[in-house]
C-alpha cells in the first residue's frame, strides 16, 4: 500500500504540474494572439516536453537518491539516445533561424515542425536527462 501510494502521489503531482502548464499555454496563446509574438510558444513548446520526461524519470531518480551508493554517468546513454533526440526535439527551432538552412535533413526538419514525433523526442530526452545519472 505505501508504493501504491507513493507513486499515485507522483501521478497527482504530474497532473498537476500538467494542468498548471496548459494553464499558462492558453495565456500565452492568447497573448501572443494580442502581440504577434510567438516566440515564448516555441520556446514552451520545446521546454514543456523536456520536463514532462524529466517527471516521468523523477519519481524513480528520488529512490535512487535515497540509496548510498556511487554516482556514475552513461555517456553511450548520452550519445546513442539523447543526441539524436535533442536533434529532434529542436529541429522546429531551427527552421526558424539561417542555421537552418545548412542543418542535416533540411527537408526533414520542415516536415515535423509542431508534430507527435518532436513532442515525443522532447519527452525521451527528458527522461533521458535525468536516467543517465546512474548509481
Amino acid at each position: 500500500m505505501k508504493r501504491f501510494m507513493y507513486y499515485f502521489g507522483w501521478t497527482i503531482f504530474i497532473g498537476f504540474i500538467c494542468y498548471l502548464s496548459s494553464v499558462y499555454y492558453m495565456n500565452l496563446k492568447s497573448n501572443a494572439e494580442e502581440t504577434f509574438d510567438y516566440k515564448r510558444i516555441f520556446i514552451f513548446n520545446f521546454v514543456f516536453p523536456i520536463i514532462i520526461g524529466m517527471l516521468f524519470k523523477l519519481p524513480a531518480l528520488v529512490k535512487d537518491i535515497q540509496q548510498q551508493k556511487k554516482w556514475t554517468f552513461d555517456w553511450v546513454k548520452l550519445l546513442a539516445i539523447g543526441t539524436p533526440s535533442l536533434y529532434i526535439a529542436t529541429s522546429p527551432i531551427w527552421t526558424y533561424t539561417s542555421f537552418g538552412e545548412q542543418f542535416l535533413f533540411a527537408d526533414y526538419v520542415g516536415m515535423t515542425i509542431s508534430t507527435p514525433f518532436t513532442v515525443a523526442a522532447g519527452i525521451v530526452l527528458g527522461y533521458c536527462i535525468l536516467d543517465i545519472l546512474k548509481k
